[in-house]
């Protein structure tokens, strides 16, 4: 998990976003929040709950037990859910098959586990085979956004506006007094 570490290190981040008119720009300042590592019991939930996954997932939850990227105010980007949050979430992803027969679903759509979300975007970044897969809500695909964990995480934090961008535009951050909607466009710290 040394993507995450490095990352959590990096001083004074910060998103230069535009709004959706391209025309005012917004330095917006940004904070993570970490989770401290899993506990034992813990870890033996996430064995019960991510089964063949498991040995993908133990190497973040041993270190992270949930991550929340590029928080300002009430607006995040990437969330990494909790072990105690790993249910609702799934059950949450779940959902948007239940109209649909599994035949036409992919295999990680099938018996992958989500761990992760854009903030308020209703996709979600499961894990399958020990890779991570991103499931769009708009339709998507089984293309591949990290080959491992430690992979997907060096995508989603060396560029987090590309990746962002990348996801879908979900994540719009504000200036607090007006309605204008900013949209990180690159990334910064000191």
């Amino acid at each position: 998990m040394q993507a995450i570490k490095s990352h959590l290190a990096l001083q004074h981040p910060r998103f230069i976003c535009k709004d959706t008119s391209e025309k005012q720009e917004l330095t917006v300042a940004l904070s993570n929040e970490v989770g401290r590592p899993a506990t034992q019991h813990q870890l033996e939930r996430l064995r019960q709950f991510a089964g063949n996954e498991f040995d993908a997932l133990a190497p973040l939850y041993t270190q992270f037990n949930g991550l929340a990227f590029h928080l300002n105010g009430e607006t995040a980007g990437l969330w990494v859910a909790t072990i105690d949050d790993l249910q609702r979430l799934n059950l949450e992803w779940r959902e948007w098959f239940v109209d649909l027969d599994p035949a036409e679903l992919y295999a990680f759509q099938r018996e992958g586990v989500a761990f992760a979300t854009i903030a308020a975007s209703g996709n979600y970044f499961v894990v399958h085979g020990g890779r991570v897969f991103y499931s769009d809500h708009d339709g998507g695909d089984d293309a591949v956004w990290g080959e491992s964990l430690e992979r997907f995480f060096v995508r989603a934090l060396s560029d987090p506006a590309r990746f962002l961008h990348d996801a879908g535009c979900y994540t719009r951050y504000s200036d607090g007094k007006t309605d204008s909607q900013f949209i990180p466009e690159s990334f910064a710290h000191d």
